[in-house]
């Protein structure tokens, strides 16, 4: 089988026409509009690699900067329900402190509100 030669399963379904007399005018037309070319396909799948590896790796910039997005928004999240910024030591009182001031307890609460 010659190379670009169509071939078929069942040749018996196969039908031929046979022409009377072939019409010149009509093959020098095509003929004459015939482009034949030889693609470097090495340079086409270069380039096609190429293009593909460029997305990919455009893909995996995009995923890891989401990730990195995510993860800081998770570390904001706990940091706003961590109980760590409410224990300042500065802003502690001890009974000592409360008994050196010379205040009542009733006179705290009536400051508390």
């Amino acid at each position: 089988m010659d190379v670009g030669q169509v071939g078929f399963h069942n040749p018996k379904m196969v039908r031929t026409i046979r022409l009377e007399k072939r019409i010149n005018e009509i093959v020098n037309r095509l003929n004459r509009t015939k482009v034949e070319r030889k693609p470097d396909l090495k340079a086409e799948r270069e380039a096609v690699n190429a293009g593909e590896r460029a997305e990919r790796k455009q893909q995996l910039r995009e995923k890891k900067r989401r990730e990195d997005l995510d993860r800081l928004e998770k570390e904001r999240q706990a940091e706003l329900r961590s109980y760590k910024n409410l224990m300042i030591a500065d802003k502690m009182t001890s009974n000592k402190d409360i008994a050196a001031t010379n205040k009542s307890l009733q006179e705290l609460e009536d400051d508390f509100m």
